[in-house]
Parts: structure tokens; C-alpha cells; sequence
């Protein structure tokens, strides 16, 4: 056996090199596969964080609108009561009793202001 092998040492080696580029290109292949595989994986962890990202968006903007609705309603209950404090502030002798002056240091004090020692 050793005798016929070495006389064909040719087609031993074109074998064995024919064996060394198949076992190479199956190492390839396997390789391609898996990173296919984890191309895949990752496309869907980009569709998934993707979505997570637009629907912090949008939750985002929604809060966003909804500060802004409180802030336009305060401005306007600012706007009431600083038009109440100059109507009572501004009050006539004889509408301006013992009350007065606890409504004008109430509204002071809705403001965050000392109220008025008299």
C-alpha cells in the first residue's frame, strides 16, 4: 500500500490538498452562517430598540403637551388672581372692611410673598 501510494504521490497530494480547501471552504460557509445569524440578532435588536425609541417619543411629546396645557392654565389662574388682588386692593372706602386686608395677605401669601403686618 505504501508503494502504490508513494508511485501516485501526485494524486495523493492533489487528494489531500483537494481535502484541505473542501475542510476550508466548509470552515467558510460555517462562518457565513453564523455571522448571518448574528446580522439577524441584530437587526432585530435594532427594530425592537427602534420601536422602544418612538414610543418614548412619543410619550415624551405627550407630557411635553401636557406641561404646557398646566402652564398655560396656571398663567391664567395668575392672571385671575392678580386681577382679583388689584379689585380688591382697588376697592372703595366703603367696600373695603375688615376682610380686605386677609384676602390682599392671602394673596400675598399665594405668591410666596410675607404678608402684610398691619
Amino acid at each position: 500500500m505504501i508503494g502504490f501510494l508513494l508511485r501516485k504521490w501526485k494524486i495523493v497530494a492533489g487528494i489531500g490538498v483537494l481535502a484541505v480547501f473542501a475542510g476550508i471552504l466548509i470552515y467558510q460557509d460555517y462562518q457565513i452562517g453564523s455571522l448571518k445569524k448574528q446580522r439577524d440578532a441584530a437587526l432585530v435588536s435594532i427594530a425592537s430598540h427602534e420601536k422602544a425609541l418612538e414610543t418614548l417619543q412619543e410619550d415624551t411629546a405627550a407630557k411635553i403637551e401636557a406641561l404646557e396645557i398646566e402652564r398655560q392654565q396656571e398663567v391664567a389662574r395668575v392672571r385671575n388672581l392678580e386681577r382679583l388682588k388689584g379689585k380688591i386692593e382697588g376697592a372703595d372706602d366703603e367696600k373695603d372692611g375688615v376682610v380686605a386686608p386677609v384676602l390682599r395677605d392671602t394673596f400675598d401669601s399665594l405668591y410666596g410673598r410675607t404678608a402684610n403686618q398691619n
